[in-house]
């Protein structure tokens, strides 16, 4: 049995037809790009500095300030900034593997109609956990060396630096020596040989 309905079920109020003018629909982006803003001291406040993608042109970013923040921008210059020439290091081999150079980097300064200036560098950093985080990079990298085949042949540092701590003690005379199986709370019952444990 098939139900036929007398009235087409009603659009929301906001529903435009696609094939309305471009004005008059609702423009959703959502950029594919990263777009960093540099922090540039040295330049007027009028003049600021992104790092965009190499495929972008001037009139990318000067259509992506327009209409995502409504900047007005008066001029744009590029300039694309070669890197400095590095060397590979082989995974699960000694010594250096071949040159390479990183890929550019892109860089606009744009001149803009309103002023734009920075703001102040908060002294504060604990609400960013700025500590956890270097300690977090320090944990990761010292893990990462620890894995590379040339980690064998380089000492450990946090070891030495703790023998060196518990000789100064022992030589200031605020710790005294014992053997291992008694600084570790083990009770052997060591008899010399031919003697038995009850023997006085």
């Amino acid at each position: 049995m098939v139900r036929r309905f007398s009235k087409f079920p009603k659009k929301p109020a906001d529903w435009v037809s696609p094939s309305a003018p471009l004005s008059m629909r609702k423009q959703v982006f959502l950029p594919e790009f990263t777009i960093a803003l540099i922090r540039t001291p040295f330049l007027p406040p009028r003049f600021a500095s992104f790092y965009v993608p190499l495929d972008f042109n001037k009139l990318d970013l000067r259509d992506y300030l327009k209409r995502l923040y409504k900047v007005d921008v008066l001029s744009v210059r590029s300039y694309v900034e070669q890197q400095k020439v590095t060397r590979l290091r082989p995974v699960q081999k000694s010594g250096y593997g071949k040159l390479r150079r990183p890929m550019a980097k892109k860089k606009m300064t744009v001149e803009m109609k309103q002023p734009f200036v920075w703001p102040e560098v908060p002294t504060d950093l604990e609400p960013w956990e700025r500590d956890q985080f270097h300690k977090a990079a320090e944990y990761q990298s010292d893990v990462q060396d620890q894995q590379r085949p040339e980690a064998k042949m380089k000492p450990n540092s946090d070891m030495r630096t703790s023998y060196a701590k518990e000789a100064e003690k022992l030589l200031d005379g605020s710790k005294s020596w014992r053997p291992t199986w008694q600084a570790l709370g083990l009770s052997y019952d060591r008899t010399e040989v031919g003697k038995s444990s009850t023997s006085s």
